[in-house]
């Protein structure tokens, strides 16, 4: 419906259509008029055209952002902006009605108002009078109001310049409040050193006992602990899991956690307190994320996985025992974890690709989100830092507390140790420590008397060693037994340092091209050679996964709405294939690819795609759990305790199991290597700030 009046009037608003400009018809609100920006005015007014109509998604794009401009998010952005401004409500909408897998629908009256001109008033002459009486009067009230129009300005001056000098002292206190280094966390004290692993510590509101989960050095299952923290006893539960999830209280005595069981993800409540009880099902899950869930007064909000789509969602579980689906994440991303919940807001870390992330804030009531903060790495680690702050990372292996009014943050200086599944209680952090396992490389052999696989000891040492590429006769990998990480090479009975860095690079990827060993820091891909790192590429930002196939370099590059496969041939860089998330060498000069809306491997091959029999999410695997070799493909499943095999000549498949999970697949020079985390006991400690002076 097209309306011929300029003005309009729908529940408590009267509208100019022509210039945006709303004005509440309330008699107890403020008059001042809004003036939309121009997003918002062509939605508006494209809903009041089509008013009573259910609107597709895709007509709201093409009517307002144009043929093929606009995303499904920005257009979800803009109607939340606009319910914002309507004073309307998601839930309970009285202007704009969202239409489940249909779109959205305009659902108030509109009436048109004919405003008339004003009317012209005739002049009227004066009667006669006394014009030098009446000079006199005009000039004594003219006197008078300039008087009371100077005490007028004087006092809005006086107001200004207070309300400004007190505004900048409380900006001032704020941003030295917020630039206040933080004391140095040098004081550890260890609560539990039970023999194995502990993890996801989690204090009771009395402070009198922590629940965190435990698995025994010769054991692949996880229990709960409560540990004591005043006469330091401790009890453990009886009940096995092979995986479990960082706890939250559900009362004051039980927990409410996710487990993986044979395949099975399911929320559980326990009781803990005093004694263990026999855990209850509550509901079951499509994936297990381990610190994904936030139990609030309102119900539990989790993080889960669409089955179908592989999409990341937010959903509610109430008392009552209903589910509600809350929000559905882009599908370009890799995953949403680290949900924590606070008065109708949610903070979360959203995995952009497999090594960017950012910090996300969910509008609860709404049912909108926002970006706070974009990560250069993997983020893993969000908590709350009071009421305002939030704690999480900085960097791979530094904190920070960010302040969530005004963007700023405060980075952690000296620390005696890092810790994972941090959380704050005034200022002191409780953790798991260490915060990772070194790891190891070894080479895997089969075992005929065993009939089992077994990972033999590769170039060891005391440190970690990882990112293993082999050329012919010579292995390269990354160590840290010097200190600081280094370039290493491996070649018959003799292993050596090749590189001197006095930084410390965090170096992403080893690759041979070109006749040369190509190292990745921090995005940028650098020539290693006569012990010198030299420029080979710019830095590319969105662009990981590198891999050199048939003398072609190829990688994965992100954008703001998708992916893409691109190639370095002959020094021109050219895109191949869109939609694809990871790639990987294939056979006979082919790439197999691994696609953002698929779990099924794909081949690629003189430009056609065909679809392979082998599922490989890579939503749940790392981007380097995967080998391919002239024979067959090897990849990771089960969170790295499984090792699978694809023949492509039978066309068969087989797996074995890892006696340790590992994190990555190398194949070179005949033989396939994994990367794996170190046998290493964790520890629950304090870490406490040094006393101030």
């Amino acid at each position: 419906m097209h309306y011929t009046a300029d003005y309009l009037t729908f529940g408590q608003w009267r509208y100019l259509r022509s210039i945006g400009q709303l004005q509440s018809l309330s008699a107890a609100a403020d008059p001042e008029v809004l003036t939309l920006e121009p997003r918002l005015h062509k939605l508006l007014n494209f809903f009041l055209d089509h008013k009573d109509l259910v609107l597709s998604r895709e007509e709201l794009l093409t009517g307002v952002w144009g043929e093929g401009l606009g995303s499904d998010e920005s257009l979800s952005r803009a109607v939340a902006a606009l319910r914002r401004v309507l004073n309307d409500s998601r839930v309970k909408p009285f202007y704009i009605a969202t239409l489940s897998k249909k779109g959205y629908c305009w659902q108030a009256a509109v009436t048109q108002l004919e405003v008339p001109p004003e009317p012209v008033q005739e002049r009227v002459p004066a009667e006669p009078l006394d014009l030098i009486s009446t000079q006199k009067a005009i000039e004594k009230w003219q006197i008078k109001k300039l008087s009371k129009l100077k005490r007028i300005r004087y006092i809005w001056l006086s107001t200004l310049v207070l309300l400004l000098f007190s505004f900048a002292f409380a900006l001032l206190l704020n941003k030295m409040n917020e630039k206040a280094a933080l004391p140095r966390y040098l004081q550890v004290s260890p609560v539990s050193a039970l023999d194995g692993k502990e993890q996801t510590p989690l204090l009771s509101a009395d402070r009198s006992l922590v629940v965190f989960q435990h698995q025994a050095s010769d054991s692949l299952d996880w229990y709960w602990v409560v540990q004591q923290l005043v006469s330091m006893q401790s009890l453990q539960d009886e009940q096995r899991y092979q995986q479990l999830s960082q706890p939250q209280w559900a009362n004051s005595e039980q927990i409410v956690f996710r487990a993986q069981q044979q395949q099975h993800c399911a929320f559980w409540r326990k009781t803990v307190k005093h004694r263990f009880d026999a855990a209850i099902p509550l509901f079951s899950c499509h994936q297990f994320i381990a610190q994904g869930q936030a139990m609030t007064s309102e119900g539990l909000y989790w993080l889960d996985l669409d089955p179908a789509t592989g999409q990341s969602q937010l959903w509610l579980w109430q008392q009552d025992s209903s589910q509600r689906l809350l929000m559905t994440f882009p599908g370009h991303w890799r995953g949403v974890s680290h949900l924590i919940v606070k008065d109708k807001k949610a903070y979360a870390i959203a995995q952009f690709g497999y090594s960017y992330s950012a910090l996300l804030e969910l509008d609860l009531s709404e049912l909108d989100w926002r970006i706070v903060t974009e990560f250069d790495f993997s983020a893993n680690q969000l908590a709350w830092w009071g009421d305002n702050d939030v704690l999480v990372n900085k960097s791979v292996r530094q904190l920070q507390v960010l302040s969530l009014r005004t963007g700023n943050s405060r980075v952690f200086g000296e620390m005696a140790v890092n810790l994972a599944d941090s959380s704050v209680w005034q200022n002191s952090l409780l953790g798991t420590y260490p915060a990772q396992a070194a790891t190891d490389l070894r080479q895997l052999d089969w075992q005929e008397q065993n009939n089992k696989l077994v990972a033999l000891p590769f170039v060891d040492s005391n440190r970690s060693d990882y990112l293993l590429v082999t050329h012919q006769e010579q292995y390269f990998f990354v160590s840290e037994r010097s200190g600081l990480p280094q370039l290493w090479r491996s070649k018959g009975p003799v292993t050596e340092q090749i590189s001197q860095f006095d930084t410390e690079y965090q170096i992403e990827q080893l690759l041979w091209f070109e006749g040369n060993l190509v190292v990745r820091i921090d995005r940028q891909l650098f020539y290693f050679s006569d012990g010198q790192l030299k420029p080979f590429m710019q830095k590319m930002v969105g662009s990981e996964n590198f891999v050199v196939c048939a003398d072609t370099l190829y990688w994965i590059s992100r954008n703001k709405q998708s992916w893409a496969l691109y190639q370095l041939q002959q020094g021109n860089v050219s895109e191949v294939v869109k939609d694809v998330v990871n790639v990987q060498c294939g056979p006979e000069s082919s790439l197999l690819l691994q696609q953002q809306n698929s779990a099924y491997v794909k081949q690629w091959r003189q430009g056609q795609i065909f679809t392979l029999p082998i599922q490989i999410s890579w939503r749940t695997t790392e981007p380097a759990a995967w080998a391919s070799t002239a024979a067959g493909l090897y990849w990771l499943s089960d969170s790295g305790k499984t090792l699978n095999y694809y023949d492509w000549r039978d066309k068969l498949q087989q797996k074995w199991p890892l006696v340790e999970p590992a994190q990555a697949l190398v194949y070179g020079n005949g033989a396939l290597f994994v990367q794996q985390f170190r046998a290493q006991d964790t520890d629950i400690v304090w870490l406490h700030p040094e006393p101030a002076e």
